[in-house]
């Protein structure tokens, strides 16, 4: 515990704001690719996606808490604008065939029960049956006739589209340890029933050992209703050592919450495989500037410099060229800022004054800060949290994704737990701080492409409905 309060102080005390320089757009940090450019980027991945190694990493671990917060507790006499928008549009849900089978089983019709009884009964389904509690992959998104497919079952689906059903190819999500025997039996199930879908599915849970202290406002540890210090899991940023322990010739990560239904599999899907082959060719460029600097070719320093200008922007960086091309690299999707909660794209400055890509919550800048704060504000386009990754060097050999991190880019955040504000600190996130040392690639992908369920109406939005 000891170690958990230094490390968790040091985070507290040294983290540093981010120093935005300014918003990532079309052609400053983010790359358009359109026509001929979009079809030889799709193309390189096809042609190459039997020979590699291909993941996908799914970050699954939180509960559908959030998701059915607005039915929490509700007053069915009096209820809150997304609780009455829910039970008018009740029919529309993808569980709402369990529903009416739990009115059948008490020998009940759904039609003939009205008013606040039939909404009674529907939130004890679904309370009971832990549609709150379970984590949100387990939550059923999408209905084929009699199907009600969940969001672990729909990524293993959507997958298929740019991974190959046999091989090598598997999906990894990170599931919370107490509830892995529930998703291994429902996994299970599903595999028997779509030999189409991706089968080789992996799980890990996030290390405990990195659950980390929230401190209260004096900067003291924050204690439990029992007196002990408070724990809590440390963000997704934990998660780096599940990512490490993958192969890393070419991981896709997404979040569980935004995976579409299957209609919109294939349109995605081309999006995967854009983002693919711009990695394939990432590397492939990469990997022979490095042999070249390493054998002192000719022309091989002029031909890294115009490389890591083209990519990167990395002119003023003091470090070797073989140091600076010499990253785990990743290719990111941006898509238009529409308003979501959350990150974007943003050249930002470190100590030494070396410019850099890095993807920004608004929890990692100084908001008191109006000069920071409007460029911010400024953001053009935001992180739907869908990019694909490689951690293997020009040798095969996989990165120590550690070395990589901002140890002063935790995530801090006020939060009223126990009835106390608290700071809850998180680990530099994944994608955040966790990869600020990786050389990294804007590519813009369109907002359709993008469907997240935060909240559980966000299932009657298009992309969770059959195309027209």
């Amino acid at each position: 515990m000891k170690m958990k309060l230094e490390l968790a102080m040091q985070l507290l005390v040294s983290n540093k704001p981010a120093q935005l320089i300014r918003h990532c757009g079309i052609g400053d940090g983010i790359i358009e690719l359109e026509g001929s450019l979009f079809l030889e980027a799709i193309q390189k991945f096809e042609t190459n996606y039997e020979n590699l190694n291909i993941e996908k990493f799914v970050p699954a671990s939180g509960a559908a808490t959030r998701m059915f917060a607005p039915l929490s507790g509700v007053d069915l006499l009096n209820p809150n604008d997304e609780a009455e928008f829910f039970f008018l549009h009740l029919r529309d849900f993808p569980f709402f065939n369990s529903i009416l089978l739990d009115f059948e089983k008490d020998g009940l019709n759904y039609d003939e029960v009205t008013g606040i009884e039939r909404y009674s009964r529907v939130l004890t389904f679904l309370f009971k049956n832990g549609y709150a509690t379970l984590p949100k992959g387990s939550v059923p998104f999408h209905s084929y006739g009699e199907e009600e497919r969940t969001a672990f079952a729909e990524h293993c689906i959507e997958s298929s589209h740019y991974m190959q059903q046999n091989g090598n190819h598997e999906i990894h999500f990170t599931i919370p340890a107490e509830h892995r025997l529930h998703i291994e039996n429902n996994f299970r199930s599903f595999l028997e029933n779509q030999r189409k879908s991706i089968q080789k599915i992996s799980f890990s849970s996030q290390d405990p050992e990195t659950h980390i202290p929230a401190f209260d406002k004096n900067n003291l540890p924050a204690h439990s209703e029992t007196g002990e210090i408070f724990l809590r899991p440390a963000g997704h940023g934990a998660l780096l050592k599940n990512l490490q322990e993958l192969k890393g010739e070419c991981v896709f990560i997404q979040n569980i919450d935004n995976i579409t239904e299957a209609s919109h599999h294939a349109d995605v899907a081309a999006y995967r495989k854009l983002m693919g082959g711009v990695l394939l060719s990432l590397i492939e460029e990469r990997n022979m500037l490095l042999h070249n600097l390493e054998n002192n070719t000719d022309y091989a320093e002029t031909r890294a410099v115009s490389f890591l200008e083209k990519w990167f922007k990395s002119s003023n960086d003091k470090t070797s060229l073989f140091e600076q091309l010499n990253k785990p690299l990743r290719v990111c999707g941006m898509v238009e800022n529409t308003g979501e909660p959350g990150g974007g794209p943003f050249w930002v400055k470190d100590e030494d004054g070396f410019e850099t890509k890095q993807i920004i919550e608004k929890a990692q800048i100084n908001t008191n800060d109006p000069e920071q704060l409007a460029v911010f504000e400024k953001s053009t386009h935001f992180n739907p949290v869908d990019l694909v990754c490689h951690f293997l060097d020009h040798n095969g050999n996989k990165y120590n994704l550690e070395d990589y991190r901002n140890p002063t880019a935790a995530l801090i955040s006020e939060k009223l737990m126990l009835g106390t504000r608290t700071n809850v600190i998180e680990l530099p996130g994944l994608w955040n701080g966790s990869m600020w040392g990786w050389n990294t690639v804007f590519v813009e992908i369109p907002s359709r492409v993008f469907h997240p369920v935060k909240t559980v109406n966000d299932l009657l939005r298009s992309g969770h409905k059959p195309k027209v």
